[in-house]
């Protein structure tokens, strides 16, 4: 028993240094940067925005309007076209977009069962289809992906025509912030998304390639053409695996964000994450290895690809350890209590630091223009391991699912 215990120890230990020095990293690299990108080299002249539309009549009916503004106002430096993906809706979307598909620079795409809902992958894919068919230069375009509650903006659109005009990426995947910080869950996946997930991006794109990352993706229509979309739970992190195998490289635009809402129920959120995960699985089984023996993929980004592949993995073995580490430290406390407080007190106050550096070093990079309110802050830095540990359970659910062959897709609904 107490060689187990001695083994557990060891395994928490291990990943708290090893998740320490790796926030350091992020932290103090100075290599951990927004690209400046370069020369102008290309010239794209047209931006197909996609749009999945499954049940999302009261999100849009409030966006198609502000949409159909900002393509006016992009006029000077890019045409614009917005794709809504109608997939078997139910709640009045299919109507409401209707109304919408005599506009020139609107593209309406209904898809009916059994064809449809299968995925956000397929959806995509039958989109991209329409778009091949209309004989755009794949020279000159480019794909977006954003959700049906998300707001661009000129300037948003502009740093990204910005960044496929002034280097050779096939893939700009842009910073997500979540606006309704009203709810505790919802101030968490915000530090995910905008903080912690940015600076990782960044590093990836100095390593090699970032990688698809949900909404704000954007691709070269050859990409897209020679890539695709497939029926993965994580069809955005298929898609990026596919193109590195191919040779196609991304990078993170951190200077400008797409919002949208997060999640602030607990079982809608780890639905969310549940799926994730498993997808992360699926890539993980399909393209692993091929990863690793591919001769076109560069050694760091194999390195890092694999890294966050395996990240779920390694939660299931780490996650007890660190439990069983704390319960340990707390049994050890009844014959030396101060020695067993201190550790989980330094052990704390080392963590808290940690989400403090991450905050601040992102804070510089990205630019923000309005201060952090305190009280986001105070949450942030005290209550995410909290969070975290709330998500403890994802990565069992998700191989459960996956042992079962349960590969059931359910849509993130909005509030």
């Amino acid at each position: 028993m107490k060689l187990f215990i001695d083994i557990v120890l060891i395994l928490g230990g291990c990943s708290f240094v090893f998740d320490l020095f790796w926030m350091l990293y992020l932290t103090f690299s100075g290599n951990v940067k927004q690209d400046p990108y370069g020369q102008r080299s290309r010239n794209f002249k047209t931006l197909f925005l996609l749009i999945p539309a499954m049940n999302e009549y009261q999100a849009l009916r409030k966006n198609i309007p502000k949409l159909i503004a900002l393509q006016k106002q992009c006029e000077d430096f890019i045409r614009l076209k917005l794709v809504f993906i109608d997939d078997d809706s139910s709640d009045g979307t299919s109507s409401l977009l209707k109304k919408y598909a005599y506009h020139p620079d609107i593209i309406v795409i209904h898809r009916i069962k059994p064809n449809a809902q299968l995925g956000k992958g397929p959806a995509l894919q039958d989109a991209a289809n329409h778009i091949f068919k209309m004989n755009y230069s794949i020279d000159e375009t480019i794909i977006g992906v954003v959700d049906a509650d998300s707001h661009p903006s000129k300037k948003y659109l502009q740093q990204v025509v910005h960044a496929f005009d002034h280097s050779n990426y096939d893939l700009v995947q842009t910073r997500v912030n979540i606006y309704n910080l009203d709810h505790y869950i919802a101030v968490m996946q915000n530090f995910e998304f905008s903080i912690y997930n940015s600076l990782l991006q960044m590093a990836r794109t100095n390593w090699g390639s970032s990688l698809a990352s949900g909404n704000g993706q954007f691709m070269t229509l050859k990409m897209a053409k020679d890539v695709g979309w497939s029926s993965s739970l994580l069809e955005d992190c298929e898609f990026s695996l596919k193109g590195l195998l191919k040779g196609y490289h991304g990078t993170f635009l951190n200077t400008v964000s797409i919002a949208q809402q997060g999640v602030i129920d607990y079982k809608k959120l780890i639905r969310q994450r549940t799926r994730w995960c498993q997808g992360g699985f699926q890539c993980l089984n399909n393209y692993g290895i091929r990863i690793v023996r591919s001769n076109s993929v560069p050694t760091m980004v194999k390195t890092f690809v694999m890294f966050f592949l395996l990240i779920p993995v390694f939660s299931i073995i780490i996650t007890p350890a660190a439990a069983i580490s704390l319960i340990a430290l707390l049994i050890y406390a009844r014959t030396n209590p101060w020695l067993s407080i201190s550790i989980i007190v330094g052990l704390l106050l080392v963590q808290y630091l940690s989400n403090s550096l991450l905050i601040i070093k992102q804070w510089r990079e990205a630019q923000f223009d309005a201060p952090i309110s305190f009280s986001i802050l105070i949450k942030i830095i005290f209550l995410l391991d909290i969070y975290r540990w709330s998500l403890a359970i994802v990565p069992y659910k998700a191989l459960g699912r996956l042992i079962v062959g349960n590969n059931s897709w359910s849509k993130t609904s909005h509030n």
